[in-house]
């Protein structure tokens, strides 16, 4: 008996499934990417009104402030810091991890 390849409809329905579940799976690895939100640590400073709790801050030399933004634990933060903030994944919030000295 002969074993016949499988008929032309049928390799190209399970090739366009295959690359439907790829580009399925690429989407969301790049979901962070295509959000425009930065992917880097950034410069920031602590808002100069700031006095206690989680702080706002100027990003990147921005004029509005942003926040406020929780920091790690090893830094205290001080009004007109200049800190470095990591954006965290998709959630579209940063981190202050510390001052920059």
């Amino acid at each position: 008996m002969a074993l016949y390849p499988r008929s032309i409809q049928d390799r190209f329905a399970a090739t366009v499934a295959d690359m439907l579940r790829r580009l399925r799976v690429l989407e969301s690895r790049t979901a962070c990417i295509d959000s425009g939100f930065p992917l880097a640590a950034l410069p920031a400073v602590i808002d100069p009104a700031y006095t206690s709790g989680d702080p706002s801050v100027l990003i990147n030399g921005a004029t509005t402030l942003s926040g406020p933004y929780q920091h790690v634990a090893a830094y205290t933060p001080v009004a007109s810091d200049a800190v470095l903030v990591l954006p965290v994944g998709a959630t579209q919030t940063y981190v202050i991890l510390g001052k920059l000295t």
